[in-house]
């Protein structure tokens, strides 16, 4: 989805709403460690892209899971705490970016470890 200022700011007064909505309002669903990372929304703000992460992966998983099968409940409750024209559709998504960070670190680390060191040359 294109980001101007303004889907970015409906997105972060999105974000924030939903994190009370699941705070305080979803009692159904265990969120455990996951997080409400980002939301975008589309240039029309008829849909959201609610992105979540957390510790345990299979864990977060299950949490996206329940979370997109709550959507349309959570859209709603979230409704009623917004101030928008249209309440966007919700499609709840887990977020890897700071799995594949770390597996990208640890690659890199790798590769650091297996060089020889500088200044050894062999000639």
């Amino acid at each position: 989805m294109r980001k101007t200022r303004r889907t970015s700011r409906v997105g972060e007064m999105l974000r924030d709403a939903l994190v009370e909505v699941l705070r305080h309002d979803v009692k159904d669903v265990d969120l455990g460690l996951a997080s409400v990372n980002e939301v975008e929304v589309s240039p029309d703000l008829h849909f959201a892209r609610v992105f979540m992460s957390g510790f345990n992966e299979e864990e977060t998983r299950n949490t996206v899971r329940a979370l997109q099968q709550r959507a349309p409940r959570i859209r709603s409750l979230l409704g009623k705490r917004i101030r928008l024209r249209y309440t966007p559709e919700l499609d709840f998504r887990y977020d890897d970016t700071a799995a594949r960070a770390g597996r990208i670190e640890s690659l890199l680390h790798e590769i650091k470890s297996s060089e020889p060191p500088e200044g050894d040359d062999e000639s």
